[in-house]
């Protein structure tokens, strides 16, 4: 975690208007304690697989405001496109949170249309599973036959879900790491599984790669 780079977010995000905030509860909890442990937990272990480098893209799925995730990876890829279906969401991240950074951010659906950026993505992270379908059914209607990951591999992937079944716009929840691997597309190769607990439930992390077929 660039330590230097997280103070300038946070400069940012206190500097902000105060009426931005309190209409926007859920900035100050992408910054909370349950997020800090969950985001520190999965990108520990992304980093304990030396899989990237310098030249290393990332693309963020379901990025909300894109707090922790950004400030650890960002001076050490190439380039990080964080893509959210909120419009809000992107637009505080873009022109607060991280304003003077070159970050390609994205409003909309990651399930709407196949992006350039995925082509030479080399990890694909989605800490919010739960908000969405399953990463299985990734592509168009109907995914199943032909889903995107065969058109991005090989690639890496790091996913977390949860079993926090009362959290708004939790659409698809798992009770389990196995219920959690059923969502998995079928050419991924999973390296890294985990789970942590915080006061609302636990939360499930699988990393791996998409193989080629």
């Amino acid at each position: 975690m660039d330590i230097k780079l997280l103070q300038t977010i946070l400069d940012n995000l206190i500097t902000s208007s105060m009426r931005e905030v309190r209409e926007n509860k859920d900035l100050l909890d992408s910054f909370g304690p349950n997020q800090f442990k969950s985001k520190i937990n999965l990108i520990n272990h992304i980093k304990s697989l030396n899989i990237l480098n310098k030249d290393s893209e990332i693309v963020i799925f379901g990025s909300w405001y894109g707090s922790i995730l950004i400030p650890a990876f960002y001076n050490e890829v190439k380039k990080i496109t964080a893509i959210d279906i909120n419009p809000k969401t992107i637009s505080i991240a873009k022109y607060n949170l991280f304003k003077d950074l070159d970050v390609d951010f994205i409003t909309g659906d990651v399930f709407e249309k196949y992006r350039d950026q995925y082509t030479n993505c080399d990890l694909f992270i989605n800490a919010s599973c739960e908000n969405m379908k399953s990463m299985k059914e990734w592509g168009p209607a109907p995914t199943y036959k032909n889903p995107w990951w065969k058109r991005c591999s090989p690639a890496h992937f790091a996913f977390q879900s949860n079993n926090m079944y009362d959290i708004h716009d939790s659409v698809n929840c798992v009770s389990n790491l196995e219920e959690f691997k059923k969502q998995l597309p079928d050419n991924a190769k999973v390296l890294i599984e985990d789970k942590i607990k915080d006061d609302r439930g636990t939360r499930f992390t699988l990393i791996g790669k998409i193989c080629k077929e």
